[in-house]
This record gives C-alpha cells, structure tokens and sequence, in this order.
C-alpha cells in the first residue's frame, strides 16, 4: 500500500518506520529541512511512560492564579480574541477535577506502558540490524521530587489508584532518594526534599537524534523524505483523500496520516474538521554538565521543571505559556527556567554562560491525551496528534496503534480513548 505521512517530528517518523518496517510503500512531508525540528528538537528528554498524568488537576487553576504577574511563574497567559484559545481554556477548566483526572491517567498509563514495550522491541531491533544508533538513552528511571509531606501523600494516593495495573513506581524517603541521587544532597540539606516518587522502568534520551537516526534508518528501508514543502491544499473524491499538493507537486496514496502538529490545525480546516488541541508554548535550556551533575533524569513538582542529562549536557525543560501562535524565543522567560536549574543545582551557575535556550509549541488538548483516530469524512486519513509533553513518551505506542487501525487489524490496546470525538474534548 501506498501511504503518506504528514509530518517529520517523532510521531510522524516513528509512524513511518513502523509502516516501512510492514511493508507499505512510505512518503514524508514537511515543510521543514530536517526531521524533529520543532516541538521534537529541544524537549526535556524525559521518556516518562508512567509519569503521564493530564495538566488538568484539582487546584491547578487556583495556583495559575496565584502565579499572574510573577515573571517567573511557570504558567502564563495571554488573552487572545480567538474562539480556539477560550474554547480550550474552558474545556481545560472543566476537565480540572478528580474524577477526570483519574480517568485520563489510566488511559495515558495505558499507552505510555505500550509505548515503552514497542520502544524496547524497535531498539532492539536496531540494535540486530548492526549500525549504531546513539541519541544518548540512559535507563536509570525518572525520580519525580517531592517538596512536602503534602506531595508525598498526594505521590502515594497516585500509586494507590493505580496499583492494579502494576505500574512500577515506589515512594522514597528524602535520604533514600539521595542515595539514588547524590546530586540532590544540598537540595536535602536546604530542607526541600520531602521524598520522591521513581520510576526505575522510565527512561531518558535526545528526542531530536532519536527522530534523526531513526529517520535515516527509515530512508535506507525506502522512506522517501519530501523536506521544505509546504502543503499548499488536497484532492478529494467520493469521502477519501486522493492526493496532498505541495505547490506544483502533488503525492497521491491510498491513505495518510496527519502527523502534524500546531501546524497542522489550519489543514484540518481546510479538510473540513476541527483539532481540539492549543499551542501551549515551553521553554528549555542545555548546557555542559557540571560536576556532579544528576544522571538520573528528574521532573522537580516545586519548580515545574523537567531536568535529564544528555550525554554531558545537562537539559531544564518547563513553562507552559498560552499565547497563541507566538513562536518568539523570550530570554526573560527562558532564563526563569535556568534560574529554577541553579536553584535546584547551584553548581550549574558555573555554566551559566553557556547556556543555549529554545522554545517550542506543544499542541496540547484539554483532557492531556493524544488523537489516534480516524479522521471524519474520510475513508482514509487517519490522526496521530496532539500528545503536548507526551510525544516523546507516548510516540512509539501511537505509531503501533496508528498501524493497526490502518490495517484494520485487532490493536494492541482500547483505541476508543483517544478517538477524536470523546466527550473529554467536546464539552
């Protein structure tokens, strides 16, 4: 089968090497020069298959509040007249309670521990296949640090709801946690290491040149990669998709796959159908490790930062700023997020100068769980979008998914959750 997939960033190129490795005739579009060059370039390296829990939370719009006006908050916002902002933002607000919480943790759970299974099955596949593939994975678990006895206990109701399915997460003492981590010693010392919640399974790596290598292992499998193109409009006929142009050019297949991100939502119009996802814009920062940098990746629950060590480079990733379509880099905004790193690791600040900062937009829903669906009004586009912070995580798990219902197979996992008209999304 001839298939095309819209979009070079992970989801679209872990899609079309799993489609490549089945055998279908596969081509990439994207208006880009390379492979995971946007949201997938300089994200926080986390591959948190158990840390998947939604944005939306009890209190979460309290704190949001309470934040307003503080330069370094990790949340802001700019009022937009655009229907899609408001419309998100309240679909956002309603799904900040327990019981919805609950539900899209499990459903995420799910996923992420799929995905982490087809992960491990394509490296070692790679891996048999003889040339190298280095994108700087460690698998020494994600430490998720708790500031307070409040968030321990919160840490262990977590685990309580999700006993049954066996996730593989421990609470630790502060000095357990230190052991594990000899990094956070001053962070103890100072009084503010309550405890941690790890993930010994969850795993770390540079998202970017994993999404690279395995591009290229997809154009040695006969991937054909159509870079620096714009999808200017399609062709339909009779409730399928018959071809993407791409100015004077055109693909044809018999079906596709939007991979898209932010990008994509005026595409989606075009084809007569709404993405209920919002940019939410993040920052991150990479410089050289220090000494006695972490290597064990961590998510930090008092500064809303994620930190992973990348081969020698030390990564802060955080911010969520709902402000459209803004895609400017703001040095004041990406430096709170080094200034969280320094006062989590002081020892960072001798590195300070070299400092290299990046921003990004995440297409985030409301409910914290991706689109894997068919597309409506069509027999033959299918979706693998909207994942926000969970890309990376949940990139493998999607694709397998995606390939299933494709070929109109038995999937793995329940893909009703992830349909593009759940309630979650629609209120």
């Amino acid at each position: 089968m001839q298939l095309a997939v819209l979009g070079a960033g992970l989801t679209g190129v872990t899609t079309a090497y799993r489609l490549a490795e089945e055998g279908h005739d596969v081509t990439v579009i994207d208006r880009r020069e390379g492979a995971g060059l946007e949201t997938s370039f300089a994200n926080g390296g986390q591959l948190g298959f158990r840390e998947v829990s939604p944005w939306a939370a009890p209190g979460v719009p309290w704190t949001a509040l309470k934040m307003l006006g503080n330069p370094d908050a990790p949340f802001r916002w700019k009022p937009k007249a655009e229907l899609a902002q408001w419309r998100w933002l309240l679909s956002f607000l309603l799904r900040c309670t327990t019981n919805a919480r609950t539900e899209r943790e499990r459903h995420n759970l799910t996923l992420g521990l799929y995905s982490q299974k087809e992960f491990e099955a394509l490296l070692k596949r790679l891996e048999g296949e003889g040339a190298a593939f280095d994108f700087a994975h460690r698998k020494k678990g994600i430490l998720r640090l708790l500031p307070d006895e409040r968030a321990v206990e919160e840490a262990r109701a977590e685990m309580a709801r999700l006993e049954d399915m066996k996730p593989g997460l421990d609470v630790l003492g502060a000095e357990a946690c230190v052991a594990l981590e000899p990094a956070l010693a001053s962070l103890h010392q100072r009084g503010k290491l309550a405890g941690g919640l790890y993930a010994a399974e969850d795993q770390s790596g540079d998202a970017h040149l994993f999404t690279r290598a395995l591009a290229k292992r997809a154009e040695e499998k006969g991937v054909r990669f159509l870079l620096g193109r714009d999808i200017t409009g399609f062709e339909e006929e009779k409730g399928r998709l018959k071809a993407v142009r791409l100015g004077k050019e055109k693909v044809e297949a018999d079906a596709f796959v939007f991979c898209l991100g932010v990008g994509g939502l005026s595409l989606a119009k075009k084809l007569g159908f709404r993405l209920p996802f919002y940019p939410v814009k993040g920052y991150s920062v990479s410089l050289p490790a220090p000494e006695g940098a972490p290597e064990v990746s961590l998510t930090d629950e008092d500064r809303r930062i994620v930190v992973s060590n990348l081969g020698g480079t030390l990564r802060a990733a955080g911010q969520a700023e709902v402000a459209g379509f803004d895609t400017n880099l703001d040095r004041e905004r990406a430096k709170s997020v080094l200034r969280a790193l320094e006062a989590l690791f002081p020892a960072v600040e001798s590195k300070a100068e070299e400092a290299q900062f990046w921003t990004g937009l995440r297409p985030m829903t409301a409910d914290g769980s991706p689109l894997i669906d068919k597309a409506p009004g069509f027999r033959n586009l299918y979706l693998n979008t909207g994942h926000g912070t969970l890309g990376w995580t949940l990139a493998m798990g999607s694709a397998g998914l995606i390939c299933d219902l494709i070929q109109g197979r038995k999937t793995a996992i329940d893909p009703e959750p992830f349909a593009l008209r759940r309630p979650s999304l629609f209120p």
